[in-house]
């Protein structure tokens, strides 16, 4: 899947003011009018695009408690420009599919085929109808539900992308909701957390939770699992006097002290023997052990969860909304 985020620079700033805003439109207008008058869409075999759309693996869709049809229909037809603008690439089929199940789960009245005719004939004022039509609450979906259909099959034309970033303008969204909208739709694509960046799980397990109907539990743990981190992990035979310096559950940022513990250590003296700039060093014979206390600071900013297994002290590093059994579970099954 094509990352927007090697495009967006390339395209405008995320944050344009009320005119650039109206030159984007105008843009997609454009855009759009160059594939008015293509018929290709209107050939393909509708009945056949339900039959599959009616397998794919998915919940009920927000769309499926909006009473307002006329929005669902602009809803719909927004994601059919996508189509539209990539109307050579053998990914028509499954992104219709995926549009066929949105019109199920809408329960708009009109057919697929006669959405996309019906999308024809729009000019520009469909951006400003969307905008005002469609709830707030339905932009991340909408976001997400683009994503998804322009990356079907892996790859979205770069009309495609200026479409998506355009509108994510005009709907006044963040350069940083745009990624997490991309990485949620990847995730959804892909039905895993592969690839992903650990340092915006956080972002996408926030979100991720509101898009049940796509992913599942299982899902979902995958998104836990990749953001922990085991930062303590000492044997009892391994140290003295362990203290946690942090308490069960608490937030913690990189670099905190979580945790003091006392070792034997030998005194050490340098060898005559030098390599380069460097002085080899080694334990000298007969040495009375001392005792040496050491710190264990956070690698990983989160919630640390303490807890102690197999004669060993354990401190994993994980979303707040984690578990502790779960994380055990997952720390026994990783260390056989």
């Amino acid at each position: 899947m094509k990352s927007l985020l090697d495009i967006q620079q390339d395209i405008r700033d995320l944050e344009l003011s009320a005119k650039e805003i109206t030159k984007s439109i105008r843009s997609l207008h454009t855009d759009i009018e160059n594939i008015r008058d293509s018929s290709d869409i209107a050939e393909l075999d509708y009945a056949r695009i339900e039959m599959l759309s009616r397998q794919l693996p998915f919940g009920k869709h927000p769309l499926n408690k909006l009473e307002d049809r006329t929005c669902c229909k602009i809803y719909l037809e927004m994601l059919l420009n996508i189509v539209c603008l990539d109307l050579e690439s053998e990914n028509i089929i499954n992104r219709l599919v995926f549009l066929q199940w949105l019109q199920i789960q809408s329960r708009v009245n009109w057919t697929l085929e006669e959405l996309y005719k019906d999308c024809m004939k729009r000019n520009r004022k469909i951006y400003y109808e969307f905008a005002e039509a469609v709830h707030k609450k339905y932009w991340s979906y909408f976001m997400v539900d683009a994503l998804i259909t322009a990356n079907i099959g892996g790859r979205a034309n770069r009309e495609i992308l200026e479409y998506i970033v355009d509108l994510n303008t005009i709907l006044g969204n963040s350069k940083d909701n745009l990624r997490t909208y991309s990485l949620i739709s990847r995730i959804v694509l892909q039905q895993n957390v592969e690839g992903i960046s650990k340092v915006y799980l956080p972002d996408v397990y926030q979100c991720l939770e509101n898009y049940g109907f796509y992913v599942s539990a299982d899902v979902i743990e995958q998104v836990k699992c990749a953001y922990r981190d085991i930062v303590v992990e000492l044997r009892d035979n391994e140290t003295i006097e362990f203290k946690w310096k942090v308490k069960q559950r608490t937030k913690v940022e990189k670099g905190d002290l979580i945790a003091l513990y006392k070792r034997y250590a030998y005194k050490k003296e340098p060898c005559k023997k030098e390599v380069g700039k460097r002085v080899s060093w080694a334990a000298r014979s007969g040495v009375e052990p001392g005792l040496v206390t050491e710190e264990i600071k956070a690698a990983s900013s989160g919630v640390i969860f303490q807890f102690k297994a197999d004669n060993t002290y354990y401190g994993v590093i994980a979303f707040e909304a984690d578990n502790r059994d779960s994380i055990k579970a997952w720390v026994k099954a990783n260390r056989r």
